[in-house]
């Protein structure tokens, strides 16, 4: 399978409890790949990345996208135990709205 690497606008970031420049740059690549094949034109990309302190939460950790593509906003989300794994629910989410958009 080939891999696409695509031009994505500057991603802002915003987070929010302890979230590592490794789990930045792995949300960065996450949206390239879900991204890959879609169609038309990005105009901004931001992400959210938040992981709340403490043990009273099952899945403390959440990873949100919103894409403007093609003038429609894509908004994904996923909660989880630890942020790799929010990271690649998030991927799928958004994969599947970047290839079959509303009208």
């Amino acid at each position: 399978m080939n891999s696409t690497t695509r031009e994505l606008p500057e991603v802002r970031f915003l987070t929010s409890g302890r979230v590592t420049a490794a789990e930045k740059e792995a949300a960065e690549r996450a949206l390239r790949s879900a991204l890959g094949h879609a169609s038309g034109t990005i105009a901004s990309v931001a992400v959210t990345l938040s992981v709340v302190p403490g043990d009273a939460l099952p899945r403390p950790a959440l990873a949100q996208a919103v894409v403007e593509l093609d003038g429609r906003r894509l908004r994904a989300q996923a909660a989880a135990r630890d942020m790799d794994e929010a990271i690649a629910l998030l991927r799928d989410r958004l994969a599947v709205r970047a290839s079959h958009p509303r009208g």
